[in-house]
């Protein structure tokens, strides 16, 4: 890993935090569509990155947007959940040949299918636990599930755009 790729992986992931929580922290659609774009540093993290630092900066990542949402560890927990959960969705969904070692997550080289079906799973089990936990109580488990979905739904779109807009000339 080069070192100029470790400053445009910081800044990358700067920039999604102050983007989330100067801008997206108060938007929503209907009250049920949610755009968490800061667990796009764990959907494109490399894919040798040592599950440990994936942890912790999961961890500080969520922690840092838990005290500008004020959610008392939330958003750290639905993190490190997909962090520790990340590898078991990587066995799911490796190709028969394998992963090349030079691979990284992206549109362009994953291609539809698997690209998107990565992301689903990532971003459903971080929805779903954060509004479960959100909500506290199972009354409002069908509540919670129709946020979690349309939530995905619409981070699918945004990190689909994003992909899009984001490859190389």
């Amino acid at each position: 890993m080069a070192v100029s790729f470790n400053y445009k992986w910081f800044l990358a992931v700067l920039f999604a935090l102050v983007i989330q929580v100067l801008f997206l922290r108060d938007i929503a659609i209907a009250n049920v569509a949610f755009c968490f774009i800061y667990v796009w540093f764990l959907v494109k993290a490399p894919m040798k990155t040592n599950p440990l630092l994936l942890l912790l900066g999961a961890s500080a990542i969520g922690w840092l947007i838990d005290v500008f949402y004020n959610t008392h560890g939330m958003h750290a927990f639905a993190c490190v959940l997909v962090a520790w959960l990340r590898p078991v969705f990587f066995r799911i969904l490796t190709p028969a040949n394998g992963y090349d070692e030079r691979s990284s997550i992206s549109l362009l080289e994953m291609k539809w299918l698997w690209f998107f079906s990565y992301l689903f799973l990532m971003l459903m089990s971080h929805h779903l636990l954060l509004f479960l936990l959100e909500a506290g109580d199972w009354t409002l488990i069908g509540y919670s599930v129709l946020k979690a979905l349309a939530s995905t739904i619409l981070g699918m779109a945004v990190f689909g755009m994003l992909e899009f807009f984001n490859r190389p000339q």
